[in-house]
């Protein structure tokens, strides 16, 4: 749990939240960042620890009989989310990249993540298949390192603030289609783009002509652009 009292004020401050927001939070714990964002609007905790349940029950019983919180008992991934505008949360995680995917099929104005540093390191880069991926439904953007020791108990690794825009960093006409591409590509990242290709063709159907430069570079060294361009000019044979 984060105990880091400014760095959950930063956490919020981050969200830009309004009176109108209804805030969805996933793994709640103990509250420490529920009972920050309830002072700002309306939260709806998603958490599937019984004990923790029971404690946010007990807690913020007021804001539940108020309808300000609302407690939903159940696994994030299970479910189908509210209807929400701001995701702010401190992403259990295991759950990271699955719930960041999920995400992508939400209408939401912003969402604020604690998620651990490597994999928000990844999220925001172009060399590697999420971060890749995720460039055609969003804006990802690395808010601040925070340190092992502001949790309790405390992880093995340091994690990181990241704010998603669902504005996308670049275009693609068949996100199907980009998305089995690049899973592709990356499962063979230590081959050339030419191999790749070849590869996609035999496969899937799909016959692409790359230039020269680009055939010759391996999956992380050409960029989310450069895929949507392949992408875009697959054609099946």
């Amino acid at each position: 749990m984060l105990v880091n009292r400014a760095i959950i004020e930063r956490i919020v401050k981050y969200a830009d939240l309004k009176s109108d927001d209804i805030v969805l939070e996933i793994g709640c714990g103990t509250g420490n960042l529920t009972e920050t964002l309830l002072r700002k609007c309306k939260v709806i905790g998603i958490e599937k620890d019984l004990k923790f349940v029971k404690l946010l029950k007990e807690k913020f019983k007021d804001e539940i009989e108020s309808k300000r919180f609302t407690l939903i008992y159940e696994d994030a991934l299970r479910i189908e989310f509210p209807s929400f505008t701001k995701l702010v949360s401190n992403i259990p995680y295991e759950i990271s990249s699955p719930l960041i995917f999920k995400l992508f099929n939400y209408d939401f104005r912003l969402a604020v993540l604690m998620l651990q540093r490597e994999f928000a390191e990844r999220l925001i880069s172009e060399d590697n298949r999420l971060g890749v991926i995720s460039k055609a439904y969003c804006t990802a953007e690395l808010l601040e390192i925070v340190d092992k020791d502001n949790f309790r108990p405390m992880p093995k690794v340091d994690s990181a603030v990241v704010r998603i825009k669902p504005s996308p960093a670049i275009r693609v006409r068949n996100r199907k289609l980009f998305e089995l591409f690049i899973t592709f590509a990356f499962s063979m990242k230590r081959k050339k783009l030419s191999k790749i290709v070849n590869e996609f063709e035999k496969r899937f159907g799909y016959k692409l002509e790359l230039d020269r430069e680009i055939a010759e570079k391996r999956p992380e060294e050409i960029g989310a652009l450069n895929f949507a361009r392949i992408v875009d000019d697959l054609r099946t044979r």
